[in-house]
């Protein structure tokens, strides 16, 4: 727990952090680099603090580290910022020129003591192999190559070594080797590793186009139910239509992919119904019409309301006849509204109501 506790608050203070899933390959395959750097470089620092207790009262030997040990910190700054490939040529920079200086600065030339250096170049092939790419590997192996022969073939070994090698050739022959053998394991380890995560990545993408596949076809299959139970409920409200029901209506919500049509459908039927309704009134209002002219012509008035504006008429022509009653209610089918006695006047002759009057005679044709 600890160790995941530390791994994860290392990972955000020196590598790319990871915030998205939907990464491409290039993507994580630039954060796994990231990572793996930020543990290269810890080591390297590591290793370059090591020596600096005993180099405390040597000056000329402690400002170099301490130089080395920057150069790491800033590789760290670089790589934290996706700049992976900066921080290693400054890792391999720093191994080299270290080691390198070391060997060429021992008083009175490297002796036999000092042959392990020569071997602890394949520190940089390492770093090239996993900060860089795997085929730098080879690159910084010849470049470690030539630094050997030229070092041995100078003047900066001591007589006791320069003895030795002349001696025994093979030493040059075993640190050779060595350099070529870390050369090959780093490339064919990271080149595996880079292809087994590649192939990882690929089965990732393609479980995920699965999945998407998945999900598009059941959004295609709920879209087709959508479509099909849509086409039952607009068609159905049109049966109703058809059969004078203007109040149907077809109750899809703005999810269905119809609502549209079903809206249109809907203010098409609310405008019907109400063309309807008006239809309706002015039937209305013309049997109300009919009903006034027949009374009038038999010289009565209707006594029953019509709910139409022409009881305002009816209203005012029986405002003119006092004795004839509208009535507010209905009345039923069989009464029948007896006709008012006709006013005697003065001279003894009576007063005709509407009843009583003849009917106009017809006008005479022209």
């Amino acid at each position: 727990m600890r160790m995941n506790l530390f791994t994860r608050w290392w990972y955000r203070f020196a590598s790319v952090v990871e915030t998205q899933t939907d990464l491409s390959f290039k993507e994580k395959n630039a954060i796994r680099r990231s990572q793996t750097s930020s543990w290269i470089l810890l080591v390297v620092i590591i290793l370059v603090l090591i020596p600096i207790p005993s180099l405390i009262s040597k000056p000329f030997a402690l400002i170099p580290v301490l130089v080395a040990f920057v150069l790491d910190v800033v590789a760290l700054i670089l790589n934290k910022n996706k700049q992976t490939t900066l921080a290693g040529v400054i890792a391999i920079f720093t191994i080299e020129a270290g080691l390198i200086g070391t060997i060429l600065s021992v008083p009175g030339g490297a002796t036999a003591i000092n042959i392990p250096l020569f071997a602890l170049l394949f520190q940089s092939i390492i770093v090239a192999a996993y900060m860089l790419s795997p085929q730098w590997s080879f690159i910084v192996m010849v470049f470690n190559l030539v630094v050997t022969y030229i070092i041995f073939q100078s003047k900066f070994l001591s007589p006791a070594l320069k003895t030795l090698y002349v001696n025994n050739p093979t030493i040059l022959i075993g640190l050779f080797e060595v350099q070529i053998i870390v050369a090959v394991f780093s490339f064919i380890i990271v080149s595996s590793s880079n292809q087994a995560i590649a192939n990882l990545d690929r089965s990732e993408e393609i479980i995920q186009l699965e999945r998407r596949e998945i999900a598009r076809q059941e959004e295609e299959l709920g879209l087709k139910q959508q479509l099909e139970n849509g086409i039952q409920v607009i068609m159905q409200t049109h049966t109703r239509a058809a059969n004078g029901d203007f109040t149907a209506r077809a109750p899809l919500s703005q999810d269905n992919i119809l609502w549209r049509v079903a809206y249109s459908l809907n203010n098409l039927l609310a405008r019907l119904a109400k063309n309807a309704n008006l239809e309706q009134e002015r039937f209305k209002e013309q049997n109300a019409i009919h009903t006034l002219a027949r009374h009038l012509h038999e010289g009565t008035l209707p006594t029953q309301r019509t709910g139409t504006a022409v009881d305002e008429i009816i209203v005012a022509l029986s405002s003119k006849v006092p004795n004839q009653q509208f009535s507010p209610k209905p009345a039923s089918p069989n009464q029948q509204t007896p006709p008012p006695p006709s006013a005697p006047l003065r001279d003894g002759r009576t007063r005709r109501t509407v009843q009583d009057a003849p009917p106009p005679s017809p006008p005479p044709w022209r």
